[in-house]
């Protein structure tokens, strides 16, 4: 018995040091997919976590850490550190390997926060865009976003209300978690309703109609021509373009001079990428995001909804677009794809 369990054990020894081969170190690689140079030493920043479809647990696609417990040595990273930058300690290119994801694979050993020894095979990370290749030069310093709170006290400077009638309604915006504990405490708010009318006051001094704002909206691109270096903007309903896009509960925006924007300037690596690393929808068009930097000009009606004592309709906020800065992700400024400016 005792030969046996030591041959089972020679057995499976034998087996995982021919999956865990020693890889080559390399001091270069050029990635296929990014088509960018790494080279031990450089500086890289980590992306936000890829889809992973084959888990529920939100883990990195492409970053692994050691596990004595996984019987390969590896698991996939389960905590969060986009925006972080990692130093390359080694590039190791593996032939054969355990972990399936090192198999046939150039893998970078990174320094990473906190003391982390992370390892990366780079081209499942960037077709997963946990590694960022470009960062968006887009500033919006200095800028008002276009959010709910915004959008309230343009629509109040349109309606010309006053501050005592929409006090409750700014609490909420301007502060949920009081404006949550106020609906079940009227007799509270009533008390503290004067120091809100007072904040809302001194906000509508701060947003006004002909101010600029920066708005994050879905950018749709369709086919890049190569000539030109600029891609051609799918007029998509659901994204900025011809038609109002809802963007609050009770407001609509529309972009007047969409048609100055129907293309994006991009730099052929950043295309190149982008068309790389996202798939196109049947009709040839992929997702991207964009920073749009806007004059509010005027609020209307929308024709299309009846105003009634009961129904105050919908107000479409129109903007002249000065800027837009495209970018590969929905919560960071990254992977820059391009611009265009007025």
């Amino acid at each position: 018995m005792r030969h046996i369990f030591l041959l089972i054990l020679l057995f499976t020894g034998s087996i995982h040091s021919f999956f865990a081969q020693e890889a080559e170190k390399l001091k270069k690689y050029q990635s296929t997919v990014s088509k960018s140079t790494y080279s031990k030493g450089d500086t890289i920043v980590i992306g936000d976590m890829g889809k992973n479809v084959f888990s529920a647990k939100k883990t990195y696609i492409g970053i692994f850490v050691k596990n004595k417990k996984n019987v390969c040595g590896y698991s996939e990273l389960d905590t969060v550190i986009a925006g972080s930058k990692c130093v390359i300690k080694n590039i190791l290119s593996f032939g054969e390997h355990c972990t399936f994801d090192f198999k046939n694979s150039v893998v970078f050993e990174l320094q990473g926060p906190n003391n982390l020894v992370l390892f990366m095979p780079v081209e499942k990370a960037l077709q997963a865009k946990e590694l960022i290749v470009f960062t968006s030069p887009f500033n919006p310093k200095g800028l008002e976003y276009l959010d709910d709170r915004t959008i309230f006290l343009l629509n109040l400077e349109y309606s010309k209300e006053t501050s005592a009638d929409n006090a409750f309604k700014y609490c909420k915006l301007a502060d949920p978690a009081k404006g949550k504990a106020y609906e079940f405490n009227q007799e509270e708010f009533e008390k503290e309703k004067a120091a809100w009318i007072k904040k809302l006051d001194a906000a509508r001094k701060e947003v006004n109609l002909k101010d600029t704002f920066i708005i994050r909206v879905p950018v749709y691109l369709n086919k890049y021509l190569f000539e030109k270096g600029e891609f051609q903007v799918f007029d998509n309903p659901d994204a900025y373009g011809s038609k109002p896009l809802k963007y609050a509960s009770d407001s609509k925006v529309l972009f007047d001079n969409y048609k100055v924007f129907s293309t994006i300037k991009a730099a052929k690596p950043n295309a190149d990428f982008f068309l790389n690393v996202n798939t196109a929808d049947y009709n040839g068009n992929r997702k991207s995001f964009g920073e749009v930097k806007a004059i509010c000009t005027s609020i209307t009606k929308d024709p299309t909804v009846m105003v009634t004592a009961d129904n105050p309709g919908i107000n479409i906020l129109h903007f002249t677009i000065l800027e837009i800065s495209v970018v590969d992700s929905e919560n960071k400024n990254y992977n820059y794809i391009g611009m265009k400016r007025k």
